[in-house]
């Protein structure tokens, strides 16, 4: 199958196609599937010291441990910086150094049994992931989709760095395989966009960025989707005001707030970082084929909006606000309360025997 033609009434909404892009949808649903794995690790099983990036170096170190050089390498990394994660996960005791039998002068970092307790319980919550994911888009395609990137990492040489799976199962978890291809999506998007006359982008910046639509953004909600502090986002948001990228409007809604909104310059990064989105998908389907790759930007299309991603930014296009706006914090809700935990709050709620 040869390249498919962008629709012009597509090619002429450069904000809708960057609000709504196949990175995005990857990178979007990636974040998820990690922040709930968290979020079950460190609420209901107690690991809560346990940070994201630790999952990398905890995989890497496997069964018999693993020289901090060779981890940095793999990862790409100084070793300078590999030590600083590495420190903090020794803190945490996830990690312990021990002698190298092999160089008495090296050390390797080995797993200790509460990391090897949390991977356990991490593969089992990956896995219930999964079933939530199979029901919202069907298992048929979600498996295809995992096939399908599975082989992706291959072609690019990426070695899968998240949650280990021994249940001899066909294909891996989303939750597996994404985090992964999420990093170097980021990474490959931001050498493509510099390379466009943007030397300064950050990838920190997204956290901003990617959340100004049409009405412009507003801190506070970009914080709590990002589960940030405010001073972070404002702190991201002067450096890009800086470069020129963004300004600062009055709320009309709230006279002590403000809303970012692009400038011209802004305008033109957005338009760039789309054609950048557009080169990394020829990339793609050079690996796969633009068959596989459309099947599987329909898959995570499905799944994205299944689970109602980013909508706490956008809002709905349903038109009943008081209604949405209900309906947006009960799934934030579920998603720090969990399922039981949020049919506990409406058993609550409807009983009306608060104290």
């Amino acid at each position: 199958m040869g390249k498919p033609q962008i629709d012009d009434r597509q090619g002429d909404d450069i904000q809708a196609r960057y609000r709504d892009n196949f990175a995005r949808h990857l990178i979007s649903v990636a974040l998820y599937l990690q922040s709930e794995v968290m979020s079950a690790l460190t609420v209901q099983h107690g690991h809560d010291r346990l940070r994201i990036s630790f999952q990398p170096y905890i995989t890497l170190s496997g069964r018999n441990g693993a020289r901090l050089s060779d981890i940095a390498e793999v990862l790409g990394i100084s070793r300078q910086a590999a030590n600083q994660t590495a420190n903090q996960i020794v803190s945490a005791g996830y990690l312990e150094r021990r002698a190298d039998p092999s160089d008495g002068r090296a050390k390797l970092l080995l797993p200790t049994p509460r990391a090897l307790d949390m991977v356990d319980k991490g593969a089992r919550e990956a896995l219930r992931l999964q079933r939530k994911v199979e029901d919202l888009a069907g298992k048929a395609a979600v498996e295809a989709c995992s096939r399908s990137l599975t082989g992706l990492l291959s072609t690019l040489h990426l070695p899968l760095l998240g949650i280990v799976f021994t249940d001899g199962g066909k294909t891996l978890p989303l939750v597996a395989i994404l985090p992964r291809l999420s990093d170097y999506i980021n990474n490959r998007l931001m050498e493509l966009t510099m390379a466009r006359g943007h030397p300064d982008l950050k990838l920190s910046f997204g956290q901003v960025l990617t959340a100004i639509g049409p009405r412009g953004g507003r801190i506070q909600q970009m914080a709590e989707s990002h589960h940030v502090s405010k001073q972070a986002i404002g702190a991201i948001a002067t450096e890009l005001e800086s470069l020129g990228y963004i300004r600062r409007d009055p709320d009309p809604k709230d006279a002590r707030q403000v809303v970012l909104q692009f400038t011209d310059l802004g305008e033109q990064l957005i338009a760039d970082s789309v054609d950048s989105v557009d080169d990394l998908r020829e990339e793609f389907a050079q690996h796969i084929g633009w068959s596989a790759l459309l099947e599987l930007e329909q898959i995570l299309q499905r799944i994205y909006r299944k689970l109602h991603l980013e909508d706490e930014i956008f809002g709905s296009d349903n038109g009943s606000g008081y209604e949405t706006d209900i309906r947006l914090l009960a799934r934030q809700l579920e998603r720090q309360l969990g399922e039981k935990g949020a049919r506990a709050l409406g058993d609550l709620l409807l009983s009306g025997n608060f104290y």
